[in-house]
């Protein structure tokens, strides 16, 4: 039985080992740094939109006033 628990114990751990070595750091960097500007022009043309339609909506509220 404590054969059986050890050859489970060091399957699980060259299973996670194994898991961890094939992750590609360079590659997740990379695709992060992606998104992060992808992020910005998106985050940047939705705060211009909201703020064109605000001053839209001052100026009508103004013209309606006269």
């Amino acid at each position: 039985m404590k054969k059986i628990k050890a050859l489970f114990a060091t399957a699980a751990f060259t299973t996670a080992g194994s898991a961890f070595a094939a992750v590609d750091v360079a590659g997740v960097n990379t695709a992060i740094g992606t998104a992060e500007t992808s992020a910005h022009s998106i985050g940047t043309t939705v705060i211009g939109v909201v703020a064109g339609l605000a001053v839209v909506g001052i100026v009508i509220g103004l013209v309606r006033k006269l």
